[in-house]
């Protein structure tokens, strides 16, 4: 399905031909400038190599550059993510931070052993490459970033997760010869049957993987020497470009979880396969509750009961083990730490001209709470508040409520709206405020 979206958003953009964007700054500062008339290119495959210096990602025989800026606008790489030792975000990865994405950055030096809170550790380095594992095996050659010290480090970082996570369940949980079947066997090829005495780690076969997936579209930039760069300036699944490691779904029923420890991951289980917290410090990991809340690792993992539905994304190793970037409970799991939370859903969002714009979202709590927006412009609102109360629907068991807009007037001039959540029993008590840039997001 992804791949059938992207070829009808490339054969667009080639069709349209028109500039998207006119300039961009270099990470040492130099400017570019699109290429007149305008050459494009469209880009979703694996990753070749990785050029430091220049700040370039090489896929599908494209050197693709990773600017600064582009029209004035920090570029950020889609589906990443820095974090501190708090698990604050501090942003994606970008230019000035490009090295991190390196495997040996990634598995030495932006390791995070810290914990936040009652959760397992936050960032314990990753277990899957940029590269396929039959590269990233090889000695490097002719300047590929490549390092199969590192690439040993990360598959044994996989095996000594996923055995720590398994031994935290009851039998029962995952299958009885799981650790045979993630690639820790003898040399007959066949599985332990004891957990406590497992084979020599040189008959362990770590499964097979790809690299990770460049995402981008754009068009081709030079500097005023004729140099020519390939810069994304096109926006695909809200990012001008993405570096995903895996996009793998797993769908189900939660069997069981567990709040890890200094050396675990907290995990879960859906059917057979072990569902870790995302441990690559390259990448993001987020609970998604009701109305797009966040929802913490505690509460995940101790206060979800099992049989809920859940949705987890992020990249598989082999067939019983993922690392999950993104865990959607968001059909009946609310956090009450969260306090209150206002989303519009990003697809709902269209804009019709004179007609105006359209919009949909949720609200939790609905029922102790009012919900209003307010229009503006440079985080400046001088518009009506404007009560939602009569377009949200409340689903008194989920406590939560739907709110459909359609064709709503707007001066396209005040370019952000911000939804205003008050307590109901003292309106004066604003307790969350949540700013939409609604004019960029439709493309105006």
């Amino acid at each position: 399905m992804r791949f059938s979206q992207f070829v009808a958003s490339a054969a667009a953009f080639a069709a349209a031909g028109m500039a998207f964007a006119q300039t961009a700054v270099l990470h040492n500062g130099v400017p570019v400038t699109m290429k007149v008339p305008q050459e494009t290119f469209s880009i979703e495959g694996p990753i070749w190599d990785i050029d430091l210096t220049k700040r370039q990602v090489i896929a599908n025989g494209y050197r693709v550059t990773i600017p600064a800026s582009l029209n004035g606008v920090p570029f950020v790489l889609g589906n990443t993510e820095i974090v501190t030792n708090e698990e604050i975000s501090l942003g994606g990865i970008t230019a000035a931070t490009f090295d991190r994405l390196t495997d040996v950055n990634a598995a030495t030096r932006d390791r995070i052993f810290d914990t936040n809170g009652d959760a397992g550790p936050i960032r314990l380095g990753p277990a899957r490459s940029l590269f396929s594992t039959s590269e990233a095996r090889g000695v490097a050659v002719a300047d590929l970033d490549r390092d199969p010290i590192i690439e040993k480090q990360m598959e044994d970082n996989y095996f000594f997760l996923a055995r720590n996570a398994f031994l935290q369940y009851p039998p029962g949980a995952l299958p009885a010869n799981f650790l045979g079947l993630i690639g820790i066997r003898n040399e007959l090829g066949q599985f332990p049957t004891n957990n406590a005495q497992l084979p020599p780690r040189r008959f362990w076969r770590y499964p097979s993987s790809n690299g990770a997936t460049l995402i981008a579209q754009g068009s081709v930039y030079v500097d005023n020497n004729g140099n020519e760069f390939n810069i994304p300036d096109f926006m695909v699944k809200g990012a001008l470009a993405h570096v995903l490691i895996a996009e793998n779904v797993l769908i189900g029923n939660l069997g069981a979880a567990a709040l890890g420890n200094w050396n675990t991951p907290d995990s879960f289980v859906i059917g057979q396969s072990l569902v870790m917290m995302n441990q690559d410090p390259r990448m993001p990991l987020s609970i998604i509750g009701i109305a797009g809340s966040p929802v913490s690792r505690e509460y995940f993992t101790t206060q979800v009961p099992a049989g809920t539905f859940v949705a987890a994304v992020g990249h598989m190793i082999g067939e019983h083990v993922m690392f999950a970037e993104v865990i959607d409970v968001s059909a009946t799991v609310f956090d009450p730490a969260v306090g209150s939370w206002v989303s519009v859903i990003d697809r709902t969002w269209r804009y019709a001209g004179n007609r105006g714009v359209s919009f949909t979202g949720e609200v939790v709590p609905a029922e102790e709470t009012l919900l209003s927006y307010q229009m503006g412009n440079n985080n400046l609102f001088t518009g009506p508040e404007v009560s939602l109360e009569a377009e949200t629907i409340v689903d008194p068991a989920l406590n939560a409520g739907k709110f459909v807009i359609r064709d709503r007037p707007v001066d396209p001039a005040q370019r952000q709206i911000k939804f205003i959540i008050r307590s109901a029993n003292n309106p004066t008590v604003i307790m969350r405020e949540v700013v939409y840039n609604w004019a960029d997001i439709v493309g105006i």
